[in-house]
């Protein structure tokens, strides 16, 4: 039997609704809470529901919404100072992935101090790892895409360098996250389908990669049959509930998976292209994972086939394990074509100037990815593996 450690700590709370639980969640943590909110819920129904019953159990809310797609440093820092300061006992997360990183890390760097930037992993350099836990975080996602109200990540982007690193360390997991597909009923076909597709290469790559074991391995199927299931239903009909709480479901699955089994090739390459242009995190994905999966094959011939009787059994059914695998990058391109999904490396904005500093990112910030892909990767695969992200497709 393969050797493995497992954990998850995290309370889920599950359901249409469940976030009108919030309120006395929280006042077992403390009575002055550091809200973080995505800044498109501001002035929001939703919000003012939120504050409205914190402040009904006793709770006094500092509300925080400096808040941009791939997190920065600055703004974490600035809202840990605010929330030390302000004498919070506890932090809530109400967004997306995004805003729920920012939370995290403010969490614990409010609790701990130093910058936040100093708990990132980053090769060859020193890293402050914790020794204890932030303060109390309750998660409530907007979207399905990142897992991160399942995981042990918080990733954060520091513009002035260039990079984007991620703190990791049990330490940071949620206290509770609540999932409520009633919150993601608003978010827009094309932005339903990027962080879909992430959530997609969350379980994917927990499955593939070598970190894999018995436990991730159960999630992470049943992220993508899921997912499967209900991606194209979402983005079709935002209003459609059940496909919203599946595509939820497969979000938290897909995280819990990959938090301790990790991810490999992909994440190595689409980080790094946030780091660059500012590309949402999902789309930096998409526009790698297809050519990913066509470079790997026959490597995990096996698990790819069995992703491919996920994605489209029909479409397989009689091939041989082999054609199986070797159909899986079609079958995903005409998934991103079901979605309205068109996007690439050089359609994000990456340039071929920035290669030999994008690809130093990759090993420098994502070695431990590199090395965790089934197989094995060197400087020149991923020069020739950018390149061809480069040329496929066009950002849509």
């Amino acid at each position: 039997m393969k050797s493995f450690q497992y954990q998850f700590p995290t309370q889920l709370r599950v359901g249409n609704g469940k976030r009108k639980e919030l309120g006395a969640l929280a006042a077992t943590y403390g009575t002055k809470a550091f809200v973080v909110f995505d800044p498109f819920l501001n002035g929001s129904t939703v919000q003012k529901e939120m504050l409205d019953d914190l402040s009904q159990n006793g709770i006094e809310s500092e509300v925080f919404s400096e808040i941009v797609p791939n997190p920065r440093n600055t703004s974490i820092d600035h809202g840990a100072e605010l929330c030390r300061n302000a004498g919070c006992q506890l932090v809530i997360a109400v967004g997306g992935g995004s805003a729920i990183d920012t939370a995290k890390a403010i969490a614990l760097t409010a609790a701990l101090g130093g910058n936040c930037w100093d708990y990132t992993e980053r090769q060859g350099e020193p890293v402050t790892r914790p020794d204890r836990a932030g303060l109390p975080l309750i998660a409530i996602p907007t979207t399905a895409g990142t897992g991160t109200e399942a995981t042990q990540f918080a990733v954060i982007n520091n513009p002035e360098q260039v990079r984007k690193c991620t703190i990791i360390t049990p330490l940071i997991y949620p206290c509770v996250s609540i999932i409520d597909p009633e919150l993601m009923v608003s978010i827009p076909p094309q932005l339903t389908a990027l962080t879909g597709i992430d959530t997609f290469a969350h379980a994917f790559e927990a499955y593939i990669c070598k970190g894999q074991n018995e436990f991730s391995d159960a999630l992470a199927l049943h992220a993508m049959e899921l997912f499967a299931k209900s991606i194209r239903r979402a983005v079709q009909d935002g209003s459609d509930l059940e496909a919203r709480g599946m595509m939820a479901m497969s979000c938290a699955l897909a995280g819990a998976a990959f938090s301790n089994a990790g991810v490999c090739l992909p994440h190595a390459m689409g980080q790094p292209l946030s780091a660059f242009t500012d590309a949402p995190h999902g789309g930096t994905l998409a526009a790698c994972i297809p050519q990913v999966i066509e470079w790997t094959i026959p490597y995990a011939e096996e698990r790819l086939a069995r992703v491919a009787e996920i994605l489209d059994a029909e479409a397989v059914s009689g091939k041989t394990q082999a054609q199986k695998a070797a159909a899986l990058p079609e079958l995903m391109d005409k998934l991103y074509a079901d979605l309205d999904v068109h996007v690439s490396f050089s359609g994000y904005g990456l340039k071929e100037e920035d290669l030999d500093a994008f690809v130093d990112l990759c090993f420098t910030a994502y070695k431990q990815d590199m090395d965790a892909h089934p197989k094995p990767v060197t400087r020149e695969d991923v020069y020739h593996l950018v390149r061809k992200c480069m040329q496929t497709g066009q950002e849509g």
